[in-house]
């Protein structure tokens, strides 16, 4: 069990770094943020969109938040609300169900994406 939010951090961050190479551009990254994003243009109801968000991971005061994009898609896991379509988990400790748990939540919002044609 992880306790210390550094060491959450970076473990989720490591497992969220092979979505770079699968069409996600590297936004922020630093040692308390690190935020993946889909730069595909789409031209959408409300104009081109040349920037999506995929998912970020943040380093807050007590806890690390796991920040996913739900725009048109409705988990039925209750997560964390972040605002602007985002959900998530906000952790202050880390075992390995819950990172599986997070693992599969990115990978289903992938997943989305793709079949969104967002990335």
């Amino acid at each position: 069990m992880k306790t210390d939010l550094v060491e959450i951090f970076q473990t989720i961050r490591a497992s969220l770094q092979p979505y770079a190479a699968r069409g996600y551009s590297v936004k922020e990254n630093s040692e308390t943020n690190y935020v993946l994003v889909s730069e595909k243009n789409v031209i959408e109801n409300d104009g081109k969109t040349t920037e999506r968000f995929f998912v970020g991971i943040f380093i807050n005061a007590d806890n690390v938040d796991v920040q996913l994009n739900t725009s048109e898609f409705e988990p039925s896991h209750h997560l964390t609300e972040f605002g602007d379509e985002k959900k998530g988990f906000s952790l202050s400790m880390l075992d390995e169900d819950t990172l599986k748990e997070v693992e599969t939540f990115i990978e289903i919002i992938h997943i989305h994406f793709k079949e969104k044609v967002w990335v």
